[in-house]
Parts: structure tokens; C-alpha cells; sequence
């Protein structure tokens, strides 16, 4: 017999039982929704990859799954961008953001990446960025093998990508990244979801969080409250520049703070009032350029 939800008598009291119905299968359906990826369309993807002369590149894990990723090879380059999307988006998501990325880092190799279960990497039950960190030391371990033991390492990550970095470096899994480049982390897992699914269902928060700790405990047998990178990012050694859009319409800004705050490596808060960094492109106040001033100093 599958166990009921079980709802405190103050919660059930500020909603009528119909209402309260409602919400509990607004909540499960957005849980689901997150959780499983329902088909896997290659025409949808298409030759997007082709505008910034990337090749594709494939993989398997520690699973057997296959892992797609689009590589853009420069002559010589003694380092690489790996870059990860956000949730329920995919490598062709990061478009603009790798062109602004290129006029940072002419010379080196790009390398975009699509998470388990998101583009066309196999997978149908998404990682969160905790799942993920594994796929992410096989793409490191791929890039050493390639180019060789003392080739070297930036990494960039979008929302669930960023978690995704934070997460390996504070738990001493990446190996020859001198920096990270963070944008739109989120906290933790369960206020994220709970954000979102109040957000976008109209849920209480204090119902949808309850719900899609359940759904996801059921399927993957963990649990979303402790998947936090705050706790992790307290051992990070990697120096790391935390962006974040005051307009962040997916991750609140203020989640960006305790991330910061906790952050043991060498670091930098930079706050953006454009919804992403790539709008910082061609800028050249001084306050754009302190970001690859940073960088710089650390790669």
C-alpha cells in the first residue's frame, strides 16, 4: 500500500478539502514534470550546433547511457570551456551565452554539454545537479584524455548546470579547473522546486514542498532537502564568480547570498541588472570588465 501525504492539521485548515485536493495534484503533476523527461526528440534539436562550428561529441558513463556534447576546437589551445545549461533546457540553450564566452576566451576550446535526461543525452529521470556530477567528471576525464594531463579547465554553468559545477568542486571531484563561473545557482533543491512549483501551479509553498519531496524520495530514494549546495560549496577550492540577475526569472536572487557566504574558495559576487551575462557582450565600463579582470587573475 502507497503512503498517503501526510498534512498538518494547520495546513489543511487554511484550505477547503476541494481545494486542497487541487492543489496536492497540481503539486504531483509538477513534481513529475520536473522529474521525468517524457520523449527524447532528435528533430527538434537540429543543426543549431553547425552556426558556431561545433562538432558533436558522444560519450558513455558509468550507467552505459550516452552523453552528447558539442565541441568547438581552436589550433593549440592549451584549455577548455565546459559549459552547462539550465533545467529542462539543453546545450542549445547556451548559444549566445558561448559567443559572449568566446570573446573572453579566444583561443581556448568550448565544450557545451547536454545534462542526462535533457538534448540528446539518454536519460528519461533528471539529476537536479546532484545526479549529474558524475556525467561532469566523465567530461572532464574526456577532455584530459584528449588533450593531455596538463591541459586546463574553465567551468561554466547556467541555474541547474552551476549547482551542477558547485556541487563536484565542493565534494573535490573536478580535476585541473582553475575557475568557475556560476550564473543563477539556486540554494538547495527543495526551495528551488517549491519556488517554481508555487510560482508556476499557484501551490502553497508550504503543500507543494511536502509533495515533490515525496514524488522524488519515491523514485530516486533521496531526498531533495539535502540536496544542498550551500553545505557543499563550504569546501570549494576552485575560485568562483557567483553572477546573478536582480530579474532572475527562474531562480530568485536572493538565493544567490548564503551561496556566496559559504563559499570557502576565492570568490566574487556579481550581481547584473540584465537578465544574463551574455547581455554584458562588448561592454566596456568598468564594472563589466571587473568580471574578466577575476578571471583572468585565476586561469
Amino acid at each position: 500500500m502507497k503512503k498517503k501525504l501526510a498534512i498538518t492539521g494547520a495546513v489543511a485548515s487554511t484550505l477547503t478539502a476541494s481545494t486542497l485536493t487541487a492543489s496536492i495534484a497540481l503539486a504531483n503533476q509538477f513534481a513529475k514534470k520536473m522529474l521525468y523527461r517524457e520523449h527524447l526528440s532528435k528533430e527538434d534539436q537540429g543543426d543549431w550546433y553547425e552556426q558556431l562550428h561545433a562538432k558533436k561529441v558522444k560519450i558513455q558513463n558509468h550507467k552505459n547511457l550516452y552523453l552528447q556534447a558539442y565541441l568547438i576546437e581552436k589550433p593549440s589551445a592549451k584549455r577548455t570551456v565546459v559549459c552547462l545549461h539550465a533545467m529542462m533546457a539543453s546545450a542549445q540553450s547556451l548559444i549566445e551565452t558561448v559567443r559572449y564566452l568566446e570573446s573572453i576566451f579566444e583561443n581556448d576550446n568550448i565544450l557545451m554539454v547536454d545534462a542526462h535526461a535533457h538534448g540528446l543525452s539518454d536519460g528519461y529521470i533528471r539529476g537536479f545537479g546532484y545526479r549529474d556530477i558524475f556525467d561532469l567528471m566523465y567530461f572532464n576525464t574526456y577532455l584530459l584524455q584528449k588533450y593531455g594531463d596538463d591541459h586546463r579547465i574553465v567551468m561554466y554553468g547556467q541555474g541547474m548546470g552551476a549547482n551542477t559545477i558547485l556541487n563536484a568542486s565542493g565534494m573535490g571531484k573536478l580535476k585541473n579547473v582553475d575557475c568557475i563561473i556560476s550564473e543563477g545557482a539556486y540554494d538547495d533543491v527543495y526551495h528551488y522546486l517549491t519556488f517554481k512549483c508555487q510560482k508556476e501551479m499557484k501551490v502553497p509553498k508550504y503543500l507543494a514542498g511536502r509533495v515533490i519531496r515525496k514524488v522524488i524520495k519515491d523514485e530516486l530514494k533521496m531526498d531533495i532537502k539535502k540536496m544542498n549546495t550551500v553545505e557543499l560549496v563550504k569546501k570549494n577550492q576552485i575560485p568562483t564568480v557567483y553572477v546573478h540577475s536582480k530579474n532572475d526569472k527562474d531562480v530568485p536572487f536572493q538565493m544567490v547570498f548564503p551561496l556566496y557566504n559559504h563559499d570557502a574558495s576565492h570568490k566574487l559576487l556579481f550581481p547584473i541588472k540584465e537578465e544574463h551575462l551574455y547581455e554584458l557582450k562588448d561592454k566596456q565600463d568598468s564594472y563589466s570588465l571587473s568580471l574578466i579582470e577575476f578571471i583572468n587573475e585565476n586561469i
